[in-house]
């Protein structure tokens, strides 16, 4: 992994302030208590070019008022963010949490004109179990095809400390990934992992992958993820953020000193640039 240049932190750094945010809209997206979503969008008309973010909490916790944090400097720069809520094991497997994820993206791209939305490219931003879910639906693209989601939408995902080999996790973190998530069928956690389903990919959107340092449960596995997603000559594009815990990652996303919101820009920038692509 690389750590981004100087020069471009303390430029980005100059030209953001990102103002306290909070949901403009609650929606339901279902009919489960979990199944709803914050909506965050700058001030006009739109459409905006939207980012979809999810939460993280180990598959079992964790909710939607975590994208207070992410939203205000994303909204500052011109996108607009949808925090999802999502049904929470035991309640439901990861597989029902990564469809509730695609039924919410459906939900807001049939809404979109009422919602002030494009609907021509999105981005997919998670962390830490959020960071599985976004690169399963960039990796195992039958979920947003059985939500009616063209996956070809998914313009970016963007993985801030995510989990992207299931059975690494459970093998040597077994506290940090219970079985009582996954199971004990090693089928389904090849499955599960991201990086075990590149052949599988019916779309390419550009993954954009970060990670600390200094906890380091994930790093290993985001370097064998980083090499079969060049192996597989997709897009890709990857940072550091020395120093930092992994609930940083989350808790201090919008200091334009830390490298975790100059990145995201950078990849939506490239990306999912707020002039839309004809």
């Amino acid at each position: 992994m690389r750590k981004l240049a100087a020069t471009f932190l303390i430029g980005l750094a100059a030209l953001l302030v990102a103002p306290t945010a909070r949901a403009q809209q609650t929606l339901a997206y279902g009919a489960a208590p979990d199944m709803q979503l914050d909506l965050y969008q700058p001030a006009g008309s739109g459409p905006f070019r939207l980012v979809v973010f999810i939460h993280g909490g180990g598959w079992t916790s964790g909710n939607k008022a975590t994208g207070e944090h992410v939203a205000p400097s994303l909204v500052s720069a011109g996108y607009a963010v949808a925090s999802i809520d999502y049904r929470k094991v035991p309640e439901i497997t990861p597989q029902g949490q990564i469809g509730d994820t695609a039924a919410a993206i459906a939900y807001l791209l049939h809404n979109a004109a009422k919602l002030r939305l494009s609907p021509t490219g999105i981005a997919l931003l998670g962390h830490s179990s959020g960071g599985h879910v976004v690169t399963l639906l960039g990796t195992d693209q039958t979920y947003l095809s059985r939500a009616g989601v063209d996956p070809h939408v998914v313009k970016a995902v963007i993985a801030l400390d995510g989990v992207y080999d299931v059975t690494a996790n459970v093998t040597h973190f077994p506290s940090a990934t219970r079985l009582e998530v996954f199971g004990a069928d090693h089928t389904a956690w090849r499955a599960l992992s991201p990086t075990e389903n590149l052949s599988q990919m019916q779309a390419h959107p550009a993954f954009c992958l970060l990670h600390e340092d200094t906890d380091r449960r994930f790093i290993e596995q985001a370097g064998l993820f980083e090499t079969a997603l060049r192996s597989h000559g997709e897009t890709l594009r990857t940072a550091l953020a020395p120093g930092l815990h992994h609930p940083q990652l989350v808790n201090r996303f919008g200091d334009p000193d830390l490298p975790m919101l100059p990145f995201t820009l950078d990849c939506l920038h490239q990306f999912l640039p707020l002039a839309a692509r004809h």
